[in-house]
């Protein structure tokens, strides 16, 4: 947490490094950092350093889109940036244990009820469980995480939000016909995974996860950071 005159910056993204996480398949490739050297440049006496990131986009904290399941859905780049910030709400399920299905009556009885025309697609909802602050690193991560139920996508597609940030995996350990992903994302929902810190956000928290600007791809690395003010926004920055 870093301060910052009237509010402090909380960083919710995991950081990337060689050697980091990753899913466990033959097809996920890992983070790589590779050094260049331009043979038309004499070395200088002061330092000089090119770097080539080996970046996937679905590792670490990132943000996806309809395009990552549906062959018509839309980029990146065809998001408003203000879909990206806002102030956010946020469904507090840490009581729930590993490896437990999120399902509609936990995710029904933590949310506020909102009338259709408070519905738009700019409101952020966070679940916060815990589990990667917990477990982030360990042998089992994906396997013992909780996840959603489709029913309960459904649930939060249906009460008008745009983005969703979670902390847990998205879907159960072992799915194949990425449902959860699919009821979001196909309602256009914007989808953040792999969030840390979320225990550290206010109610009157600024939420920000922008991704970074690449044409024609369906998800991107995002540097996700809270904005906790020590005094209501009411007053300025």
């Amino acid at each position: 947490m870093t301060a910052h005159g009237r509010f402090e910056i909380v960083d919710l993204s995991i950081p990337f490094h060689v050697g980091m996480p990753k899913y466990d398949a033959s097809w996920f490739p890992a983070f790589t950092v590779s050094e260049v050297s331009p043979e038309s440049m004499p070395e200088a006496q002061w330092k000089r350093r090119f770097t080539t990131l080996g970046l996937f986009a679905h590792n670490g904290t990132h943000v996806e889109t309809s395009d990552h399941a549906f062959k018509d859905g839309k980029t990146i780049c065809q998001y408003d940036l203000a879909r990206f910030a806002g102030v956010p709400t946020i469904l507090d399920l840490s009581m729930v244990p590993d490896a437990t299905e999120i399902d509609v009556d936990l995710v029904k009885g933590g949310l506020p009820q909102v009338t259709d025309l408070q519905k738009d697609s700019g409101r952020i909802l966070l679940i916060r469980t815990g589990h990667n602050d917990r477990a982030w690193g360990t042998d089992d991560f994906w396997k013992r995480s909780p996840y959603l139920s489709e029913e309960a996508a459904q649930t939060i597609a249906g009460a008008g939000f745009g983005f969703v940030g979670l902390d847990f995996q998205t879907e159960k350990p072992g799915e194949r016909n990425f449902v959860v992903h699919k009821a979001l994302l196909s309602r256009g929902v914007l989808l953040c995974e792999y969030l840390v810190n979320l225990h550290r956000l206010s109610p009157e928290s600024i939420f920000i996860a922008t991704p970074l600007s690449i044409r024609d791809v369906e998800a991107s690395p995002a540097r996700a950071i809270a904005l906790n003010f020590h005094q209501p926004l009411a007053h300025g920055v």
